[in-house]
């Protein structure tokens, strides 16, 4: 499941949830207009045999922390958890968490490659 919530600390309202199964991310990379990614798509090409390593290794590695950053208004950690890659943001106004599974986000960097023109493949 891909998971996102984000509590607005200010506003005091309900927190804001969705949650979608992973497999939606790269179905709907597949059916997105081929010409509204595909200058990201271009651009990411010299970058995928390091992206494609990089989820490869994410995926047989054991749980770790990317980045923390500790400070006395915000916190922000990026980490490797249980499959998935995790965001979380804690500041003053808000507090955020992302959560994607690696299979999905890899699947989604192959639809987006796809999407390059015929020559940047």
């Amino acid at each position: 499941m891909i998971r996102v919530k984000v509590v607005e600390k200010r506003q005091k309202g309900q927190p804001h949830r969705r949650e979608s199964p992973g497999l939606l991310l790269p179905i709907g990379m597949h059916f997105a207009p081929k010409d509204g990614i595909s200058e990201a798509s271009a651009e990411m090409q010299p970058w995928l045999p390091t992206i494609r390593a990089g989820l490869a290794q994410l995926r047989e590695s054991d749980d770790f922390a990317f980045v923390e950053v500790k400070e006395p208004t915000r916190q922000v950690c990026v980490a490797k958890s249980g499959g998935s890659l995790v965001v979380d943001v804690n500041s003053e106004e808000e507090s955020v968490h992302i959560s994607a599974p690696l299979r999905a986000l890899s699947s989604a960097v192959r639809e987006l490659a796809a999407a390059a023109p015929a020559r940047e493949r």
